[in-house]
């Protein structure tokens, strides 16, 4: 039925589309050619945005919430319809057609009611057929590479697990908790940590305080579940994603972080690990076809460019307009040394300070991150925040606002309830503080980057440009650009994403091309 000329007219020319969750509808559009660019409403998107704390967007959790009724009929579980040829699915189809057209008032309403029209329509709209666009193109893959990988993880987690069973003096199943517990407390007598339903725990945190009193078992314990994580979660999990086009088709979501970031599942490329070498690695298998370049460009230290901004700190916004190592001229600050004289472990730690307040972090989270005690920890942040008073104004300031309305809202007028802060749990009510700090700094960065992606997928768009964006990781994109275009494709990205706001400090954006997104990265 899709497939049918009228059909197709009518998706590619309609002006005003309606649907719940289209993107995977777009994307299987795409595969055939329709390209539904028309959409003026997702109601599934419109009600995460009234209410972004939601478990479930599928058409029938929406319509319990906002209508008090669903389809009965529906044979979705996820928000996508089955257009299956059956009496069934067809009736089911019609059934969940009228709830959406239902639906679709009511949430317009709630929109408008917090004043999310121009959110909606101006970045997260837009967004759904950017993303639609990215799952279809995909990313090109090395095979041959990620076969390598996987076979030097296997060889490894091998060689481990026979050195572990020599260590031991016998065989036992390396994955097998209570295998392990047998060997390290009753076997060995270790001082056993914390204990959870099925014994005392084996879990890494355990392991690394246990390491000093068996460092020759535990030390290559530790390194083997690294390195078995790395070999089926991406050795073996990516070779599997690999489609027929010989290119990765990931999904991106919109729905799913409360604070508006975006994520990724089918595989999940954000967490691809960032610092080890066995992450980087996976990175190499990540290539340009024949006569295109990938430009990995990201925003950079966008959440720390977010606080000076929201708090007005004026010497956080000195030293971004300077162009500061701002890490350095944190620690200079805290530390109460010149620029000249702060030492890499001054750096270290206000950087880590500087990181952890966009997630709330406070001195017991800040000990735990630095391996220092909690009173060396709080001495810190109370040099912070006496080094940059605005911060901790702005800190406080959203915790009694949110605590009064009952959300934190960002500069786009993005909101989040926070329920968390009228608790009667102490822990509770501490965790809703921290969220009511980060929220509005998650928030305004997870902003920014979705109006430079827009605008990016925009500018390819209407300039008939052949590149493509074909990756997003966290502030992060990754475009594929013939070589013919990259002397004018690569200004003009970076400048729309140094433009995408207009900020009390400057944009930095990071960029570099290669072959392969790890020799991009670096």
């Amino acid at each position: 039925v899709l497939l049918h000329d009228e059909v197709k007219q009518a998706f590619t020319e309609h002006r005003s589309v309606v649907c719940h969750d289209a993107k995977p509808f777009m994307r299987s559009l795409m595969a055939d050619g329709i390209d539904l660019s028309f959409l003026t409403l997702d109601t599934a998107i419109a009600a995460y945005l009234i209410n972004p704390s939601k478990s479930s967007y599928s058409l029938a959790s929406v319509c319990g919430e906002f209508l008090g009724a669903e389809p009965t009929g529906s044979m979705e579980s996820d928000g996508t319809f089955d257009f299956g040829g059956t009496d069934i699915s067809a009736q089911s189809c019609a059934e969940a057609a009228v709830f959406v057209s239902r639906l679709a008032p009511v949430v317009l309403a709630g929109l408008a009611d917090i004043h999310n029209e121009s959110l909606y329509a101006d970045i997260e709209n837009p967004l759904v057929h950017v993303l639609a666009k990215m799952e279809s193109a995909g990313i090109a893959v090395d095979t041959a590479a990620l076969l390598s990988i996987k076979d030097r993880l296997t060889a490894e987690t091998q060689e481990l697990t026979q050195l572990l069973h020599s260590i031991a003096g016998k065989t036992f199943n390396v994955n097998s908790p209570t295998q392990l517990r047998e060997i390290l407390y009753t076997d060995r007598g270790l001082a056993p940590g914390k204990k959870t339903k099925t014994g005392f725990s084996t879990d890494a945190a355990t392991l690394e305080k246990l390491h000093d009193q068996w460092p020759e078992f535990i030390g290559p314990l530790l390194r083997y579940r690294e390195v078995e994580k790395l070999r089926s979660t991406y050795g073996e999990g990516l070779l599997h994603e690999i489609a027929p086009d010989g290119r990765i088709h990931a999904t991106f979501n919109q729905t799913v972080a409360r604070t508006g970031r975006l994520s990724s599942d089918q595989p999940n490329l954000h967490n691809i690990p960032v610092r080890s070498d066995e992450g980087k690695v996976f990175r190499t298998a990540f290539v340009a076809p024949k006569g295109c370049s990938l430009l990995v460009a990201d925003y950079n230290q966008i959440e720390l460019r977010c606080i000076a901004h929201l708090a007005n700190d004026p010497g956080l916004i000195s030293a971004f307009a300077a162009g500061e190592d701002i890490h350095n001229a944190t620690a200079a600050r805290v530390f109460g040394v010149a620029l000249g004289e702060v030492t890499a472990d001054q750096r270290s730690k206000a950087k880590m300070v500087s990181y952890g307040l966009a997630y709330g972090m406070e001195a017991y989270g800040l000990s735990q991150r630095l391996s220092i005690g909690v009173d060396e920890a709080s001495v810190i942040l109370k040099a912070y925040f006496e080094a940059f008073p605005n911060v901790k104004k702005y800190m406080d300031d959203a915790i009694v606002e949110a605590r009064r309305t009952g959300y934190t809202e960002t500069l786009f007028g993005r909101r989040r309830q926070i329920p968390e802060l009228l608790s009667d749990n102490f822990r509770v009510r501490q965790a809703g503080e921290r969220q009511a700090m980060n929220a509005a700094i998650q928030g305004l960065a997870a902003d920014i980057f979705k109006i430079a992606l827009v605008r990016i997928d925009k500018l390819l768009t209407e300039k008939d440009f052949l590149s493509r964006v074909v990756l997003q990781v966290h502030d992060e994109v990754i475009v594929e650009v013939p070589d013919s275009e990259k002397e004018v494709v690569g200004p003009l990205i970076l400048d729309t994403m140094r433009g995408a706001a207009d900020l009390s400090v400057p944009f930095e954006v990071n960029a570099a091309w290669g072959d392969t997104w790890a020799s991009a990265k670096g």
